[in-house]
């Protein structure tokens, strides 16, 4: 299990560092960082499996990023705020824990995090060629714009971007702002045509007309470039032998 650790404080993430290794040696801080942007690069350059996110920084708070963090990522909030609780909860956060760490709370929340993956990876086997069926059949999507339900071919998207806490998404034939996140869109789209290359992109696979090894970026049909992160290079080239 790959953990990343956003505190502005060196002296919590050191301590955070070392509560988990005691608690399972197993977990690997793949990063431990102090900003929003820090923690940005990151995700463009390795899959991490949990995030521990600390709400209050100095620079604003770590609600910031939570749009731009790929779907299978679950985060987790440190406050020393009660108040902070509701907001990560609506923000879509696995679990909050509150300062000072209590070791038997962040127990209980690993415990949970092994829990849901092993169950996760029994339903997915289970259950993937049943759900992808459904997605293929159904090849119109709605899309909540700013101040209507637009329906589109799902054939016609050819990326989505991710712009804050919208989504603006580009077709064929024109470009449209979405109210939602890129994740919710993420959970949407069929996995057999669809795949997020970046934290900030999904895009339609059929549309890819070359990759720059150089830069990590590919060239789409329209001419449109695209960054590929480090993290998810290897996948998307294994993806596009089979596309």
């Amino acid at each position: 299990m790959k953990a990343l650790i956003l505190d502005d404080i060196r002296i919590s993430r050191e301590g955070l560092a070392a509560l988990l290794n005691k608690i399972n040696p197993s977990i690997e801080i793949a990063a431990s960082v102090a900003t929003v942007e820090e923690a940005k690069q990151v995700f463009d350059e390795m899959s991490i499996d949990v995030a521990f996110l600390d709400i209050q920084l100095q620079s604003g708070t770590s609600f910031d990023l939570v749009d731009e963090i790929p779907f299978e990522t679950k985060v987790v909030f440190i406050t020393a705020y009660d108040e902070h609780a509701i907001a990560a909860i609506r923000k879509g956060a696995f679990d909050y824990l509150l300062k000072p760490i209590n070791s038997s709370d962040l127990r209980n929340c690993i415990q949970r995090i092994q829990d849901v993956d092993a169950q996760t990876a029994e339903t997915h086997i289970t259950s993937s060629d049943k759900t992808e069926e459904n997605m293929v059949h159904s090849d119109l999507i709605g899309i909540t714009g700013l101040d209507a339900i637009i329906f589109l071919k799902i054939d016609d998207i050819v990326y989505l971007k991710a712009d804050g806490k919208y989504t603006m998404i580009q077709t064929t034939t024109e470009h449209i702002t979405s109210s939602k996140n890129l994740k919710v869109f993420e959970t949407m789209l069929p996995e057999s045509k669809f795949m997020r290359v970046h934290h900030s992109f999904l895009l339609n696979l059929k549309y890819i007309k070359k990759f720059q090894k150089e830069y990590n970026m590919l060239i789409l049909d329209n001419g449109s470039q695209i960054p590929v992160s480090k993290s998810r290079k290897d996948l998307l080239m294994h993806r596009l032998m089979h596309v």
